[in-house]
C-alpha cells in the first residue's frame, strides 16, 4: 500500500489513495441507489398490473350480468301474455243480415261476402245460423226479423243467403235483442261461445234507447259476443255502436267482403 514515513517511524497514506477510496465509496452508494430505484419501479409495475388484472376480473361478471339481462329481454316483437291475440273465429257463428230496401244498391256485394265469411267460418270448425230481417212485410209477420238456418253445416248458410230479396225498413234494434236471446241459448247449449256479426245499413228506430240498452243486457249472456259492419252512409246507431265489441263502417262496397270476413274472425 502506498505510505511515507514522516521520519518517526510513523507512516500515512498517501493522499490520493484516500481520493481514490472515497470516488470507491461514492460509485458504490450510486450504484446501490439506481439499483434499488430499478427494483421499487419493477414492483410497482407488478402491483400496477395485479391490480389492472384484479379489476378486469371484477369487472367481467358485471359485463357477463349485463349482457345477459340484455339478451333475456322480451323482443318488441315477442308475443305475450297481454297483447296476445283474440280468438278469431267462435265455436258458434251467427249472420245477422239487413234485407231492407237501404240493402239494395250493395246487395250482391254483401250476399256474396257473407257467403264467403260464412264457408270461411266454417272452415275452422264453427257453427254457422243465418238470420235476416228489416220489417214485417206481409199481413201475417209480427215481427221483422226471420230465423232463416238454423246452426249447422256453412254451406247452408252460403245457399240460402243468395236467395233473399230486399224490402221494408231496417227494424235493427229489436232483430239484435232477439238475435242475442238466440246465440246465449246456443251457448248454453253447446257450453261454446257464439258470436252474432250483425251487417246493417242503419236503424229504423224500433225501440228508445233505454229499452233498447236494458232489452240487450238481459238477452246477451256470458259467452257471447257482437260484431257490427254498418254498410253505406246512413246515419249510425250511437247506442248499438256502445253494445258492440267491434264496431266497423263500409263506404265503399268493394270493402264490404273483407270486413264481413274480418268481423267474422276469418
Amino acid at each position: 500500500m502506498a505510505r511515507h514515513s514522516d521520519g518517526k517511524n510513523n507512516y500515512a497514506f498517501a493522499p490520493w489513495v484516500i481520493i481514490v477510496a472515497i470516488l470507491a465509496v461514492l460509485a458504490l452508494a450510486i450504484g446501490g441507489f439506481f439499483l434499488f430505484r430499478e427494483g421499487d419501479s419493477s414492483n410497482t409495475e407488478t402491483v400496477a398490473a395485479d391490480t389492472t388484472s384484479a379489476t378486469s376480473a371484477e369487472e367481467t361478471p358485471t359485463s357477463t350480468e349485463a349482457k345477459s339481462s340484455e339478451s333475456e329481454l322480451p323482443s318488441s316483437t315477442t308475443p305475450t301474455s297481454e297483447n296476445k291475440a283474440p280468438e278469431d273465429v267462435a265455436p258458434n257463428t251467427l249472420f245477422l243480415l239487413d234485407t231492407s230496401d237501404n240493402l239494395a244498391p250493395y246487395f250482391d256485394t254483401v250476399t256474396q261476402g257473407v257467403a264467403e265469411a260464412a264457408s270461411a267460418v266454417g272452415a275452422k270448425g264453427s257453427q254457422v245460423a243465418l238470420w235476416n230481417y228489416s220489417s214485417p212485410i206481409s199481413a201475417t209477420a209480427t215481427v221483422g226479423f226471420r230465423q232463416n238456418v238454423a246452426y249447422g253445416d256453412a254451406e247452408n248458410v252460403a245457399f240460402a243467403v243468395g236467395q233473399f230479396g230486399t224490402g221494408g225498413v231496417p227494424q235493427t234494434r229489436s232483430a239484435v235483442v232477439a238475435a242475442l236471446d238466440n246465440a246465449t241459448d246456443q251457448t248454453a247449449g253447446s257450453g261454446e261461445n257464439t258470436r252474432v256479426v250483425l251487417i246493417t245499413t242503419g236503424t229504423q228506430q224500433d225501440m228508445d234507447d233505454a229499452s233498447f240498452a236494458e232489452a240487450a243486457k238481459n238477452a246477451r249472456g256470458e259467452g257471447v259476443s257482437l260484431t257490427v259492419v254498418h254498410i253505406g252512409d246512413a246515419e249510425k246507431d250511437v247506442e248499438l255502436e256502445k253494445l258492440a265489441d267491434v264496431y266497423s263502417t263500409v263506404s265503399n262496397p268493394s270493402d264490404a267482403q273483407e270486413s264481413i270476413t274480418s268481423a267474422a274472425g276469418a
